[in-house]
């Protein structure tokens, strides 16, 4: 449905623009605007700029803006309608009865709602009879009730339509439960069955907090131990951290978040007070999940225990280090952070040998594990350590020269030459060689492992003329400029930008709306990032009445010119029909008045039709 101007304004006047992106992007203040990295494209400094008097955002990188609006859009992927529903719903405003179905609804808040509707009914479930295994299961691990509810922990019950004969007195269809997991198509016959039987269930939201999937824990010896939710439209594998969404106020406030690997270490943590914990859904950390972490904070803390599995895990959180096809993914600085993904520092903290997150602060307590945390040691340092160990516990010689090769290979994926050259003189020092030699065979290697990164990010809108681009801002800021203006702007001729035409006839329609406003008029992406681009600029004081002038004198003179040119058409077209001599003085006489205002407007003199004579362009009207 169309949605009313005065409601547009109203939802957008409610929602506080810098609250809404700093969930999704760690700001600072910059003056009168906020700053941080772009949540659409890969930066090292931040070029993303809100400016919260006007609601709008802009990247100066890749040249995306908008208002509230566009930034839900283009965040959780919504239509238009879609976006303004849940930012309605997320400030309290009631929109009108919606009847039949959504213009441009993609579908994707229908899938919200079966996951929410699944979310409630294990989390009822859990706290009827038929949850008491899982309830013991709980008390078994130490997680409280308190904190079983706060992450909405639920419980699957066995048989194998429980959730689809619930489901139906919702009214949603099988194929809505099959499309986001909750349920898997029968191979040999119609219909579905429950995905999730007989598990305690851990609802994995994404950063708005709404349930996108699931993860599954068995209490016997049923396989998989862990069963999590496939790949749906609401869900990629890899994207997300578990319990973002309640850690994202403690890792914004300390600057820091813990990352852990499962579940329960996550929750146990929160149960202790260390909030800003996340989990990664698995020891695999991807560098999408880092990149998420790096819009909240500038330090992340990693745990590993000291036993094999706990290598292996440290093992892959040093691929993070590894060059892909696009070249240097992430490039360490001296101080351990990762250049590419902005000033994000990567540490780990080890645990005892055995020990997890959760067992730790349950046998040792909150105060030893803040300790392992302080104690917490670049990535860096520990791979250098890592690299510098036979795995076997082989000795001699040749183990200082598998271990000088594991080294040199560490080092040549280091970008920063600094930290580079000091791991090499920390590491020769230990392997007794020479450090040139260490730095010449990374060198070597660094050359062979590095391709020129691929342009993956979005490119800017193409450049506009400056004439034009301050003519729309003296439109957008000027409503004295808007009634002298507009009136005189013809369809195309006087804007060659096509966003900025679509800027001008969106003030056409509503000369008097004020500039931000107009985001939801605007057809395209690259229109609306050009008005965001216009409005977050800090413009220089000047003086409309003079600017209006000069444009009143540009434009009339492009309109008289259009108008000529109209006219000498026309006397060509009737003079190939009709023949040269035919009689064309009215047209004639517009044509050179026409062209007589020109010449005044420019400064020149006209000639006068009827003696040939210099005659001002004044009298050529009379």
């Amino acid at each position: 449905m169309q949605y009313s101007q005065t409601l547009l304004d109203d939802i957008r006047a409610a929602v506080d623009i810098v609250d809404l992106v700093s969930r999704f992007v760690n700001l600072r203040k910059a003056g009168s605007h906020w700053k941080g990295l772009c949540p659409f494209h890969a930066e090292k400094t931040p070029s993303f700029t809100v400016n919260p008097q006007k609601g709008i955002f802009h990247c100066f990188g890749c040249g995306v803006g908008g208002d509230a609006f566009g930034f839900v859009m283009r965040q959780d992927r919504l239509s238009f309608p879609e976006a303004v529903r849940a930012l309605a719903k997320s400030v309290g405003i009631a929109l009108p009865e919606e009847r039949g179905a959504q213009s441009g609804d993609s579908g994707r808040e229908e899938l919200l709602r079966v996951m929410d509707l699944a979310g409630r009914f294990y989390a009822d479930t859990l706290w009827k009879p038929a949850g008491e295994r899982a309830r013991a299961y709980l008390g078994e691990r130490g997680i409280d009730i308190g904190i079983a509810r706060h992450f909405g922990l639920g419980y699957a019950p066995e048989g194998w339509e429980s959730l689809l004969t619930f489901m139906k007195t919702e009214k949603v269809p099988e194929e809505a439960l099959i499309a986001t997991g909750l349920a898997v198509a029968r191979e040999n016959r119609a219909g579905a069955y429950d995905r999730f039987r007989g598990r305690l269930l851990f609802p994995i939201r994404d950063l708005q907090g709404r349930v996108v999937a699931f993860g599954g824990r068995g209490f016997g010896d049923e396989q998989p131990k862990y069963l999590n939710s496939p790949e749906t439209p609401l869900y990629t594998k890899g994207n997300l951290l578990y319990a973002a969404d309640l850690a994202r106020p403690a890792i914004q406030s300390q600057n820091r978040a813990l990352l852990v690997e499962g579940y329960v270490d996550c929750i146990m943590a929160h149960q202790h007070g260390f909030t800003g914990t996340v989990a990664a859904l698995g020891t695999a950390f991807t560098p999408a999940q880092l990149a998420l972490l790096r819009r909240y904070c500038d330090e992340v803390v990693t745990f590993f225990d000291a036993d094999a599995a706990g290598q292996k895990a440290a093992a892959r959180a040093e691929e993070l280090l590894e060059p892909t096809g696009r070249g240097m993914a992430w490039a360490v600085n001296r101080s351990g952070a990762f250049e590419g993904a902005g000033a994000l520092r990567v540490k780990v903290a080890l645990l005892p040998a055995g020990h997890d997150p959760d067992t730790f602060l349950r046998t040792v307590g909150r105060e030893a594990f803040t300790e392992r945390i302080a104690a917490a040691r670049s990535i860096l340092s520990y791979s250098l350590d890592r690299a510098l160990t036979d795995p076997d516990g082989a000795t001699g010689p040749r183990a200082r020269t598998t271990a000088f090769a594991r080294v040199a290979l560490l080092l040549a994926k280091v970008a920063d030459g600094d930290e580079a050259a000091a791991l090499s003189r920390e590491a020769a020092a230990k392997l007794g060689v020479d450090p040139t030699q260490l730095w010449i065979e990374a060198q070597r290697l660094q050359s062979s492992l590095r391709t020129p990164p691929a342009q993956s990010q979005p490119s800017p809108p193409a450049s506009m003329p400056s004439v034009e681009r301050d003519l729309v801002a003296l439109l957008l800021y000027s409503a004295e400029a808007r009634g002298a203006l507009l009136g005189l702007l013809g369809e195309s001729d006087e804007l060659g930008h096509a966003s900025l035409r679509a800027i001008v006839d969106a003030l056409k329609h509503r000369p008097d709306a004020t500039a931000e406003s107009l985001m939801p008029d605007l057809p395209t992406d690259e229109a609306r990032s050009v008005l965001s681009s216009l409005l977050v600029e800090d413009r220089e004081s000047v003086d409309a009445r003079v600017s209006i002038g000069q444009f009143q004198r540009r434009l009339e003179r492009s309109q008289r010119l259009r108008r000529a040119r109209e006219v000498s058409q026309a006397i060509a077209d009737v003079q190939a029909k009709t023949g040269v001599a035919a009689p064309m003085h009215a047209e004639l006489r517009t044509l050179h008045k026409e062209s007589a205002v020109v010449y005044e407007i420019t400064g020149g003199v006209a000639q006068s039709l009827e003696h040939g004579t210099s005659a001002s362009p004044r009298s050529s009207d009379e």
